[in-house]
Parts: structure tokens; sequence; C-alpha cells
């Protein structure tokens, strides 16, 4: 244990003082006041604007929080890679004589930390925000931190433990967490397919006694509810579960003997992690963990010169099992049946043309940051060796990622307009301007590469893209929403995909002489 808390303290140490040094860390650090200060900021206006500025209101906020955490923490604990560890614990920690149930806690300190900030966060809303007494806030951190933090870690100890004798109940209770996973889907599906999605059916659904009945997740928001609002039947009953649960499983995570049997996966799961943020780093998808399984590919009819980039290109995605379809175009998929059999067509005080035309704008703006095989594209030097114009060579280069934001457009934006009733026009309109807009974000990857370098290192080249496509989208925003409004919504459809038009070819025309001496950057 004195190993462990040694460790951790002289890697924190190590980590602060590097950190001082770089003036980004203060940079990051003001940030993250900003967001924080901002995530207040927009509790308040939307529990005004909602109507739930009151003591309830944090506990149906809470409420999506804790059941969101419920779904995908538990999740990952039933996969059993709900704790993270790095290739060092593989060569230093597991190999030296610590008890395995402390190197588990230990491993999960990052779970912890989240818990304990979201927490903080949720408490400090609580008394500010939606006036709940500073004493109940307090009592809410400790109670939904401490419980919460002792349930989910005895959990996690049982689940990891391997003993031999318990492995059936294992087995089983992580069968019974897809199970419970997917009832609280199920009854959240049922509820608002039965209720429609309005206002007064969001309410039903936060009030009603199922969802503070639910296993765990539903005991937990009971007893939110009763630390904010006071006892009723149900707070009483769902409290009482809970604490019996914490109890229950502290005790047999106490009494289990861990044999240390998951350090094999572990450790493969640690070199897994590492490369897992290697592509993170990169911009690239990050859903699974592992080497990818490449399917065996051919293309004839190789492009020479700068074509034989989309060529390579090409060949590439024709080895991956989905081909050029990502977890973007699944989101769309899964958004256009949302859109039409959950949400349906706004009403009239809402065009919906506008409404779609700003969902589609912030899905680009969402996934700004992400660059797809674009990030790994930029380091390979053979592409500045080309004998090509740098113009020619920067298109072909892009054309893939252009006609995959075309393809997630078109499902998402086609089959929505159709069932919301918009023009032919209007549906066109949206999709020129998602595919022209996310032809940005490629070009501003370039210009952030450039001009910033390795100054603010991978997350302040994020912040750069996410502030330059931020202002411009705001700059598009404020000269067509006021025009739609007050002149004709159809002028939004003129405006956009032109302003975006113009942009693009505004931020290309910079790009290229920067991609072409991006050869000569370190």
């Amino acid at each position: 244990m004195r190993a462990l808390l040694y460790m951790t303290k002289r890697s924190f140490i190590n980590r602060a003082r590097k950190a001082v040094r770089k003036p980004v860390t203060y940079l990051y650090i003001a940030l993250g006041i900003f967001y924080v200060v901002g995530i207040l900021a927009a509790f308040a206006s939307l529990a005004a604007a909602g109507g739930i500025a009151y003591k309830e209101g944090i506990v149906y906020v809470m409420t999506v929080w804790l059941y969101f955490i419920f779904c995908s923490n538990f999740l990952s604990y039933a996969k059993l890679k709900g704790v993270l560890f790095r290739p060092s614990h593989a060569h230093f920690i597991f190999t030296a004589p610590i008890s395995s149930k402390l190197v588990l806690l230990h491993g999960a300190v990052l779970n912890y930390t989240l818990s304990f900030v979201a927490d903080l966060l949720f408490s400090i809303a609580a008394v500010t925000v939606f006036h709940v007494e500073p004493l109940r806030g307090v009592l809410l951190f400790v109670f939904c931190f401490v419980f919460e933090t002792v349930f989910e870690t005895s959990l996690m100890v049982f689940l990891y433990s391997g003993e031999e004798r318990f492995k059936k109940v294992i087995r089983s209770l992580r069968l019974l967490i897809y199970v419970l996973i997917g009832t609280v889907l199920g009854v959240i599906a049922w509820h608002f397919m039965t209720q429609g999605l309005s206002g007064a059916a969001v309410l039903s659904f936060f009030r009603s006694p199922v969802i503070r009945l639910l296993p765990v997740a539903g005991w937990e928001v009971a007893a939110v509810s009763l630390l904010v609002t006071g006892p009723d039947l149900w707070n009483v009953i769902g409290t009482v579960l809970f604490l019996l649960a914490c109890t229950g499983m502290f005790l047999v995570a106490w009494k289990i003997r861990c044999t240390g049997a998951y350090y094999e996966d572990a450790a493969k799961f640690a070199d897994d992690y590492a490369e897992l943020r290697k592509r993170n780093q990169k911009g690239e998808s990050s859903l699974g963990f592992g080497k990818k399984k490449l399917k065996k590919a051919s293309i004839s009819g190789w492009g020479s010169g700068a074509r034989a980039i989309f060529s390579r290109q090409l060949l590439e995605y024709k080895k991956e099992r989905f081909f050029i379809f990502t977890g973007f175009t699944l989101a769309a998929l899964i958004g256009a049946v949302v859109c039409i059999f959950f949400v349906g067509r706004p009403q009239e005080d809402l065009p919906p043309e506008l409404v779609l035309m700003g969902v589609a704008v912030y899905m680009v703006f969402v996934g700004t940051g992400y660059m797809g095989k674009w990030g790994k594209e930029l380091e390979l030097p053979y592409i500045y060796l080309i004998p090509e114009p740098a113009a020619k060579k920067l298109w072909y280069a892009t054309c893939l990622e252009h006609l995959k934001a075309l393809i997630d457009a078109v499902l998402f934006v086609v089959p929505t307009g159709l069932a919301w009733g918009l023009a032919p026009y209007q549906i066109a309109g949206i999709i020129l301007s998602y595919v022209v807009l996310q032809a940005n974000r490629l070009y501003i990857k370039v210009l952030g590469d450039s001009l910033l370098g390795d100054t603010l290192g991978t997350t302040g080249k994020q912040f750069f893209l996410l502030a330059v496509q931020g202002g411009i989208l705001g700059i598009g925003a404020l000269v067509s929403i006021p025009a739609a409004y007050l002149i004709n919504t159809n002028l939004l459809f003129l405006i956009v995909p032109i302003y975006s038009m113009i942009i693009t070819v505004l931020i290309a025309a910079l790009t290229v002489p920067r991609f072409e001496c991006m050869e000569q950057w370190d």
C-alpha cells in the first residue's frame, strides 16, 4: 500500500512540475474555470427556459446523469474494461508483492476523480441554480459521492475477483447488468412511444415511481429525491434499497478473495489502451480496442500523380469491415429514426426547416475535433513529394472525406426532411451546407498545424479548431437567422450555402500554400 501511495504521489509531483513550466498549462486552467462557470450558467439558463428552476429541477438533471453513468460504467464493468491500466502497471505493479485488490482500486482512481468532480458540480448547481438549502447541497454531495463510489468499487472488485467458487455468480451478474441496461432503455422507449415527446411527457417520466424503483440507478435517484425534496413512499423505499445494496456489496467485496486472475487480461488491455490514446491524439476513430481485423482487398485502375493518393485511401477503406461507413454514419441513421418516429415534425412556431438546418450545423460543430484518417494523412511524407500542384494534392487527399460527409448528410437529412415536409431545394441546401462546412474543418486542421506547431499540443490544436469553426458558424448564424425570421425563411437556404462555400474557399486558399511547405515542418 505504501509503495502504491508513493508511486501515485511521485507521479503527481513530477507531472505538476512538468506542467508548471509550460505556459499552455495556465491557458488550460483558465479554460477549465471558464468551462465550469459556463456549465453552471448553462444550467441556470436551461432551467429557467425549461421551467424547472426549483428544487425538483436538480433531481431531474441528476436523474439523467445517474442513468447515463449507470449504463456506461456498469456496461464497462460487465466487459471487465471499467478500470484503466497502463503498460507500466504490467511491468512494475502487477509483479510487485501488493494485494491485487489494492491494485484494482488504485487502477480505478480515475473513476473516483470523475465522480468527485461531477458530484461537486451538481451540488454547487443545486444550491446556486435550483435554490436547494446549502446543508442539503452538502449532504447531496457527500451521499452521492460516498455511497455511489462504495457501490461501484465493491461491484468492480467482485466482478474482477476471479475467485473460482463464485465464477458462476460473477457470470450471472455480468449477464444481469446487460438485462438491467436493456430494461432501462426499454422503459424509456415505451414511455415516450406511448406518451409522445412533449414537456408534459418528460415531467411525467421524471415523476414516475418506476424511474425511482429500477435497480441501482433508480434507487439512487430516489435517495437524491429524498435529500432534496423530502420523504415520500417511493423515495423512502428506493433509498432503503440503495443503502442495503451498498452495504451488502461492500461486505461481499470486503470478504471476497481477489486472486489477481485479471492481471493477464489487464496487461493486454493496457497495451490496447496505450494504442487507443495514440489514435485519439491523432484525431482518429477510437471506438474499439486492440488491432483491427482487415479484409483482403485489391483495386484496379490506380491513378498516377495526385490521384494515387485517392486510390490508396480507397484501397485502405476497402480493407475496413464497414468500408467508408463510420460511427457518424450510424449516428446519422439513428438521428433520422429519432427525429421521424420520436420527435416528429416541430410545431409551427419553430419552422422545421430551420430546426433541421440547425441540427446539421450542430453536427458539424460537434465533429470538428474528429479528423478520421485526415490527421494520419498529414504525417505521410510521400504526399509532399508527389510532383503535383498543392491544390490538386489537397483535393485528392480530402476527396473521400467529402464523400463520407455527403453520405452521412443524405442518410440523415433526406428521410428527416421528407418526413417533416421540407421542399427538395431546402433538403439540398442543408446537405450542401453540411458537406461544405465539413470540408472546412479539414482545411482548418492544416492551418492549425502550421500556425501552432507543437506549442499548445494536441488539445490546444483542438481548441483552435473549435474556436475557428465556432466563430465561422456563429457569424453565419448572426447573418442568416435574422434574415430567415424577419424577411423570409427561404433566405436561409440561399445565405447559408453561399456563405459556407465562400468561407471554405477562402480557408482552402489560405491552406494551399501552407500545405505546400508542410514537408519541412518538424
